[in-house]
């Protein structure tokens, strides 16, 4: 069965309302049910603007318009855009088998975006169909740089007759999200379908053991609903005896010993937002756009890796003493999920085999959180935790351990958690297959590099001034952290951007926290605060009752004598991976202010105009759309 049948065969056929876009012409047609207007009618119908200006509002297009630049690689004002049929697109996917699809009257070829960032199954699922019921569901894609990207592979445009009646005819996609968890309203939505969620800011050092409902969310796919009765993990691979576990072996004491960790699980794309256009015509390549909060630090119990794998016959403890040989292949262990995307693929990754068989590299198989069973949203019943390291080694609702010779390449661990160079642009990544030798030489991420953030205040907050007259300063808040295991030696900040620093004062760590860990084995974060000193220059124009801009900055250094780069633009890569430059924090300081006044900026503390992105990005010279057909 083709692509396009098996799709029709799956959904049934809805009648909704449609739009076209020609020039300044609207075309929106109503159906009966007009309480089922797509996610772009309401917008266009109450809108007074005109349509090529209400649809790039709705994209989210300011007044930074002509400061973006497109990359030439990207789109081709010029390239022809011939008029097609629905037939055309059929016979594409049908005798070609390529991957052609409509969206606002145009039609394009995506068969070649092999690195398409949910997955290649997504783009086969909507082979022949409209993109906009599906866009409904995956609203992360309702950006102005996915639609200048889109341009790149456009073949021609539709008919209004034919636009609408190929809109009209696409099966309205079922939302296969329904079953998942609630969300939490303590964290600030990135993408709904998977759910993918950071926390605020300023809730990061209310509490030095993250709560759930504060801690980040990171989802590939559909989230599984697993009964803890039928629940089973297997362990297989090189050197090892294959062994079905079930989730009362795992708490058995008689079997395993129960062991706990504090340790943070940091996204490798968190920040990725201050990527997004750091340089010029580049957007960061795919989601979650996170801003900073795709961080959180927890207490995980269960099982070390090393003892499963033990438990599985491998002499872990004579190959770390190293009186055995490890055995030959066994370089990595690779854990797959239950959880799967819509077309069946299940998240995988792997670490090396000696962070697994570190008897200090804390590598467990936990089944609580705070002391709780792990939430669905969090990888219920059992889930891989992996200190120090990127938080996609942490694969949730674990179904598998092998040990392998390479590592999994799957989509979800090497394509979207690999740091490229800076010079790699987006089509690389994109049509990935054709650049498959470059790309493969690129490494995924692992151990995660040092990172500082301000948590209080927040962007954009208007501060009223404290301390003495003759001394005012700002305090702030924050939390550091070391990576792969390296504490943090200090945290200087800064009221003025980094022209002058002074060191920030550590906060200790919990007691039991701090009798866990070890040196080269710091896994939990570090809080910071400090009141700095406002320069003399500010102090004078505070004094004189001048409102005063401040760029309040942080900078960590870790154990290792790893400090965070001034600049973005020195771990450039167009993944937006291991984001850890400077943090800064545009501020006002007004005399005149009797309390302290949140910023426009609201919950995401995004910098706006310092050296970062926007959370909804604007786009430039998308391709004229298609001229009205005869």
């Amino acid at each position: 069965m083709n692509r396009v049948a098996a799709r029709l065969a799956a959904a049934s056929l809805t009648t909704i309302p449609i739009y076209t876009l020609y020039g300044d012409e609207i075309k929106l047609s109503l159906k009966q049910d007009t309480s089922n207007m797509n996610m772009f009618s309401n917008v266009l119908a109450t809108s007074a603007a005109s349509p090529l200006t209400t649809i790039q509002n709705f994209f989210g297009v300011g007044a930074d318009d002509a400061k973006f630049k497109v990359d030439p690689e990207l789109t081709n004002p010029e390239k022809p855009c011939p008029l097609m049929t629905i037939e055309n697109m059929r016979d594409m996917v049908e005798q070609k088998d390529r991957i052609v699809v409509s969206f606002m009257g145009n039609v394009f070829d995506v068969t070649d975006f092999t690195g398409h960032p949910g997955g290649y199954g997504r783009l086969e699922m909507v082979a022949g169909c409209d993109l906009e019921p599906f866009w409904k569901v995956y609203t992360q894609h309702n950006r102005g740089h996915i639609l200048q990207y889109l341009e790149r592979y456009k073949i021609g445009h539709l008919s209004d007759e034919e636009a609408e009646l190929q809109r009209s005819s696409t099966p309205e996609f079922s939302n296969p999200y329904v079953n998942d968890p609630p969300t939490f309203p303590t964290l600030l939505t990135n993408t709904r379908h998977p759910y993918n969620a950071e926390g605020r800011l300023r809730n990061l050092t209310d509490s030095f053991i993250t709560p759930v409902g504060h801690h980040y969310v990171r989802n590939h796919g559909l989230v599984p609903d697993i009964d803890p009765e039928e629940y089973t993990l297997t362990v297989c691979g090189v050197g090892c005896k294959e062994k079905v576990y079930s989730l009362k072996d795992l708490k058995n004491p008689r079997k395993f010993n129960q062991v706990t960790v504090t340790t943070v699980i940091q996204c490798n794309g968190n920040r990725r937002e201050d990527f997004h256009f750091q340089k010029e015509g580049i957007p960061a390549f795919g989601p979650p756009h996170w801003v900073a909060g795709a961080i959180g630090n927890a207490t995980w119990t269960g099982v070390r890796l090393r003892d499963i794998l033990k438990a599985s016959s491998m002499d872990v403890d004579g190959i770390s003493l190293n009186k055995v040989k490890l055995p030959e292949g066994a370089n990595n262990v690779s854990f797959k999920g239950y959880d799967h995307d819509e077309v069946g693929n299940n998240y995988c990754c792997s670490i090396p085999v000696e962070k697994a068989l570190d008897p200090y590299g804390d590598t467990i198989v936990a089944y609580q959180m705070n002391g709780d069973d792990i939430p669905r949203s969090h990888g219920y019943p059992v889930r891989l935790i992996v200190p120090g390291n990127a938080g996609a080694r942490n694969c949730k609702f674990l179904e598998k351990i092998t040990v392998t010779p390479n590592p999994c390449l799957d989509a979800g661990n090497w394509k979207q958690y690999a740091v490229h160079a800076p010079d790699v642009p987006l089509y690389k990544l994109a049509e990935f297959e054709e650049h498959h030798v470059e790309l493969k030489m690129d490494p995924v991420v692992q151990e995660m590099p040092v990172q500082s953030m301000i948590t209080v205040p927040s962007a954009g907050d208007t501060l009223k001034v404290e301390g003495p007259a003759d001394a005012p300063f700002v305090k702030v808040k924050g939390v550091a952290w070391g990576g792969g295991g390296s504490g943090i030696s200090r945290v200087d900040v800064s009221a003025d951007g980094g022209k002058n620093f002074t060191r920030a004062d550590l906060l200790e760590k919990p007691k039991d926290v701090q009798e866990r860990e070890r040196r080269g084995s710091e896994w939990s974060w570090q809080f910071f605060e400090r009141n700095i000193p406002l320069t003399q220059e500010q102090a004078n124009a505070v004094k004189n009752g001048s409102k005063v801009n401040l760029e309040l900055t942080s900078k960590a250094l870790n154990t290792a004598w790893n400090v965070q780069p001034e600049s973005a633009d020195t771990t450039f890569n167009a993944h937006g991976c291991c984001v850890n430059h400077w943090y800064r924090v545009p501020v006002a300081i007004d005399p005149s202010a009797k309390e302290n006044k949140r910023g426009p900026v609201g919950d995401f503390e995004n910098k706006p105009g310092v050296n970062g992105g926007k959370f909804r990005t604007p786009f430039k010279n998308l391709n004229q759309p298609p001229k009205k057909s005869n």
